[in-house]
């Protein structure tokens, strides 16, 4: 009520307080949404580095000196000519270590891998594309002190080409699976099996692609790898195809999927919807030309399309990865959309649902991304590569200021067991409750703390991963080796979260095979 002995003044100063109310709520209100947006455009931070720009080109992060850091395998042109770069992670600060690798180039997002071939648990690596005048396909052995030496493989040549590693015959080695445009002419899918070392081709009939992508995962839970191929296909037509294949004791079989085939993409297993089994994304170009990015849920080894608001890229690389520490897996997208413009996108994971992260990345295609946690801080920064909108070739590192990533604690499995059975070894673990998105990762060995028999890419005292992706078991609490010598063997495991951060490895046990 208004004191009538001075209305006016009263009024007057009743009005002020209201237009002051409104104006307060107006600068609390815009004040709040330029800290939104400042903190969402604080989500991701470039740092500036001596890395070659490249496109035409991939990248992988890996730790090749065993020194507790990730370091970047990287490969392209450069605007002049094909290089191909290996640089050392010191402190943050990246040094090229004058690997003398032979520079290629290719027109997929995939075509270089770290592996360990020989099971002696440091980072060898695959390099596979055009020199310039040959193809090549070439494993390198890491032979310490920064120097890689090429291996003895009769691999042939491939371009437009797409490489992973995966354990498909559970014998405790990593076996390749190999895409592209050959020496020969044509395009080959093929399989070779790791024997001790060497890799045998097992004449797999799978279908021959290029200029797609190819992938290792267990769609069906059934404990060993299958295989996604997508690509091109067609002799004399821009067509593509893709095709799962389920892998039935080392024999692998068309499953029949309604999958839509892409070239010039990218596939990715991962289980975004957490409920145990792989859902698959994609990108690419489709036979009717139009670029296309898809989600497909898995449904009991069913996969049906689930609409995304991503964006629709071709000449695209992709990757799962949790970049907010929620536990569930985020997306990393770059490449170019139906009217030519060149897109570097984050999508959060929010309850299975996509929305954009409005992560301030520059928009590349041609390229490859990846993520990885360069400074050790426990979440997950970017490395991209590729072309702008003005052709020009760039390589980004961009660092994750959200910092939810340090205090996470990650603990091993426990109440582990191992059921012999002839050759054949059931390891089993009880899984770690109450964290949403964990994989685990086997170590075995022939002597206590070794890992000869399956190396688990992760140093077997800190439990640190040498590489940024998930465990060799997958989502599973128990996993088969199959075809063990006789003897005494020691083994562990530890716990991978969805960002890739491991703990330590469990309590060591040992079985022995008759």
């Amino acid at each position: 009520m208004i004191d009538q002995k001075y209305p006016q003044v009263l009024l007057v100063n009743h009005l002020q307080r209201q237009n002051l109310m409104k104006y307060l709520t107006y600068f609390a209100c815009t004040f709040g949404l330029l800290v939104g947006i400042q903190q969402a455009q604080a989500q991701f931070k470039e740092i500036k580095t001596n890395i070659v720009n490249l496109k035409y080109s991939s990248v992988a992060w890996g730790d090749q000196d065993n020194d507790g850091d990730l370091d970047i395998f990287v490969m392209g042109w450069n605007g002049k000519k094909r290089v191909t770069r290996i640089y050392n992670n010191n402190q943050g600060q990246f040094e090229d270590i004058e690997a003398s690798l032979p520079g290629v180039n290719s027109v997929a997002s995939n075509n270089l891998a770290w592996t360990d071939l020989d099971n002696d648990n440091d980072l060898d690596l695959m390099l596979t594309g055009q020199d310039g005048f040959n193809r090549i396909a070439k494993v390198f052995s890491n032979e310490g002190s920064n120097y890689f030496k090429e291996m003895p493989q009769k691999l042939g040549g491939v371009y437009a080409s797409t490489v992973v590693w995966g354990d498909y015959d559970n014998d405790g080695d990593l076996d390749l699976l190999m895409a592209g445009n050959t020496k020969s002419g044509g395009r080959k899918t093929q399989i070779f099996r790791n024997d001790q070392g060497k890799l045998v081709n097992i004449k797999a009939r799978l279908l021959g692609v290029s200029r797609g992508t190819a992938a290792w995962g267990d769609y069906d839970n059934d404990g060993d790898l299958d295989i996604l191929v997508s690509g091109r296909y067609h002799p004399t037509k821009k067509l593509a195809k893709c095709v799962i294949y389920r892998n039935d004791n080392g024999k692998f079989t068309d499953i029949g999927a309604p999958m839509t085939g892409l070239s010039r993409g990218t596939a990715v297993w991962g289980d975004y919807d957490n409920d145990g089994d792989l859902d698959l994304l994609m990108s690419g170009l489709a036979s009717n030309r139009k670029r296309t990015t898809l989600l497909y849920t898995n449904h009991q080894g069913k996969f049906a399309v689930t609409p995304t608001p991503l964006i629709q890229v071709s000449r695209s690389s992709l990757a799962w990865g949790d970049y907010d520490n929620d536990g569930d897996l985020d997306i990393l997208i770059n490449g170019m959309d139906n009217n030519g413009k060149r897109l570097s996108k984050v999508y959060q994971n929010n309850g299975g649902k996509f929305k954009d992260a409005n992560a301030q990345l520059m928009g590349l295609s041609a390229g490859s991304v990846a993520w990885g946690d360069y400074d050790n801080d426990g979440d997950l920064d970017i490395l991209i590569t590729g072309e702008d909108q003005h052709f020009n070739q760039h390589t980004k590192i961009y660092q994750n200021t959200l910092d939810k990533g340090k205090n996470i604690a990650i603990v091993p499995p426990s109440d582990l067991d191992a059921e012999v059975n002839n050759k054949a070894v059931k390891l089993t673990w009880k899984k770690v409750q109450d964290t949403k998105g964990l994989t685990y990762n086997i170590r075995i060995g022939t002597a206590p703390g070794k890992h000869d028999r399956l190396s688990p890419m992760a140093n077997a005292q800190s439990g640190f991963r040498l590489v940024a992706n998930s465990g060799n078991a997958q989502h599973h609490d128990h996993w088969v080796i199959k075809n063990l010598p006789p003897g005494k063997y020691y083994w562990s495991v530890q716990t991978i979260n969805s960002a890739f951060k491991s703990s330590k490895f469990s309590e060591e046990k040992s079985f022995v095979v008759q």
